[in-house]
């Protein structure tokens, strides 16, 4: 066996035992607090040893911490492809594949919304959006003040409200509609901008 094979043996092995552990912290997560759950418990969970887990953490927080890290960059990488000439189709592919990423890609993000107590992952990941929001409406918008931080700020918690809400009852309305009543507001919001 050559070493690159055996590093990417080794590399498929931590990132299966991660995977482990991450499902098995989401599946204890829907039945005790976050603050009650012991090493113990989740490496039994997870079927992976206690010197296995503190390879990879030092404690459960890492875990989130390392989650919510994994999200921002996915997404940072969805909003790259953000199309300013078209606010509306852009807002609305990146409500769908905001959906995707956490529902698809990545469905133990979607327990992480959930569990996300102090609103830091949903803080976060408007930071993501806030910071291509606030340059494309440089692009298209001479003002530069502190209402346009404003401005940015409210279709970005708009666009979010609007996906959570929609999250936490799934079954109210089709994501589809969801997403084009976002890339509406947004698109709305954005022309008003511009004309002033």
């Amino acid at each position: 066996m050559t070493e690159t094979t055996s590093r990417h043996d080794s590399d498929k092995r931590v990132i299966r035992t991660k995977k482990a552990i991450k499902a098995a912290l989401f599946r204890i997560l829907e039945d005790k607090d976050i603050s009650s759950i012991t090493i113990s418990e989740l490496t039994a969970k997870a079927n992976v040893n206690r010197r296995t887990f503190y390879t990879h953490y030092r404690n459960i927080t890492d875990i989130l911490n390392e989650i919510e890290s994994d999200l921002v960059e996915a997404l940072t990488q969805l909003v790259e492809h953000f199309d300013a000439s078209d606010f509306k189709a852009s807002t609305y592919n990146l409500f769908i594949g905001l959906n995707d990423l956490i529902t698809v890609e990545f469905d133990y993000y979607f327990h992480l919304v959930r569990v996300d107590m102090r609103g830091m992952l949903v803080s976060r990941l408007k930071n993501v959006i806030k910071s291509t929001t606030d340059k494309l409406l440089e692009q298209i918008c001479s003002r530069r003040d502190k209402d346009m931080t404003v401005m940015s700020s409210f279709i970005v918690g708009g666009f979010f409200n609007i996906y959570l809400e929609w999250h936490n009852n799934p079954n109210g309305m089709p994501l589809e509609h969801a997403a084009e009543l976002a890339s509406d507001l947004v698109a709305y919001c954005v022309d008003n901008i511009s004309d002033k």
